[in-house]
């Protein structure tokens, strides 16, 4: 005569089930790429920074005085003194399964998965920042709430593991066009 389990004979094999299961399924969750790191700067493989301003944030004076061309003209000063101060052409990353921390010279942004939070934008304000897992990239996103602006970072480990690549994108009102820059990295730390 066959013997039919119990119903709790059946939660147990599958508990244990599960339980061999489970450490897969974390191991799947953490098969991303890990960021942390230290990383310099490549001038060779990246976009040349001032040409690219240029085009898209236009000249280092203002032109009349609209209070947008002062908020263009402060963006432009930003932009080269992240090219031009040697301590910001060092990325340090740190990266937990809850938070991401990237940041060039001094300059930290904290960004916390799965949730939005608020941090004060270049041209000042606050904007609403969020990062998330897009495939085996990492995306960050700064938005003003009235849309006059956005910064939105894609950060790609190469093959390998040395090498970093960083498609920045940054969008302001005050601007001619968007900016777009793609910016190499190696790693510097291991």
């Amino acid at each position: 005569m066959p013997t039919h389990a119990k119903p709790s004979s059946l939660l147990a094999v599958l508990s244990l089930v599960l339980a061999f299961l489970a450490p897969s399924v974390v191991s799947a969750a953490e098969g991303k790429p890990d960021l942390s790191g230290t990383w310099t700067f490549v001038q060779q493989r990246s976009d040349d920074l001032s040409q690219k301003v240029a085009e898209s944030v236009g000249p280092a004076s203002t032109v009349g005085s609209d209070k947008s061309e002062q908020v263009r003209v402060w963006i432009r000063s930003w932009l080269e003194g992240l090219r031009e101060d040697p301590k910001n052409r060092v990325l340090t990353i740190v990266q937990t399964p809850t938070e991401f921390k990237s940041g060039l010279g001094d300059e930290v942004n904290i960004y916390y998965f799965g949730r939005e939070a608020t941090s004060q934008g270049p041209g000042g304000g606050n904007n609403r920042v969020t990062v998330a897992w897009q495939g085996s990239q990492i995306v960050t996103e700064e938005r003003q709430p009235k849309g006059k602006g956005r910064i939105k970072t894609v950060y790609t480990l190469q093959p390998g593991g040395r090498s970093l690549r960083v498609d920045w994108h940054l969008e302001h009102d005050s601007m001619k066009q968007p900016l777009d820059v793609r910016m190499a990295f190696d790693r510097t730390d291991h």
